[in-house]
């Protein structure tokens, strides 16, 4: 059972329920309040995920100057790709969030 069908039933449930108008306010107040919320949180986690990747690229990094060593030209080569890789995702996903977020503004 998807938790889609659940959430429908559930409203529906409420609205057949509920006859007075205070009580059908209170409710779509809350359910704006929780809408608020969300958009809070998907905010956060746009600029959690950009923070992420770039950690994991400058992590990638820190690895390619480590292995300096000779003999080792794979293993640095291999990290600088895996920096490029987790830094062009990083300037990806905040191109595609300032699409859907004009005034999402996080530096990557």
């Amino acid at each position: 059972m998807s938790w889609d069908l659940v959430y429908r039933v559930h409203w529906l449930h409420t609205k057949c329920c509920v006859h007075d108008r205070w009580a059908e306010e209170w409710l779509l107040a809350g359910h704006e309040m929780r809408w608020a919320e969300e958009l809070l949180l998907v905010g956060h986690e746009m600029r959690w995920t950009i923070d992420f990747l770039a950690h994991k690229a400058q992590t990638w990094l820190d690895r390619a100057q480590q292995n300096i060593e000779p003999g080792r030209d794979g293993h640095r080569c291999y990290a600088i790709r895996q920096a490029q890789t987790y830094r062009l995702l990083a300037e990806d996903a905040r191109a595609r969030f300032i699409q859907v977020n004009h005034a999402f503004g996080h530096d990557v």
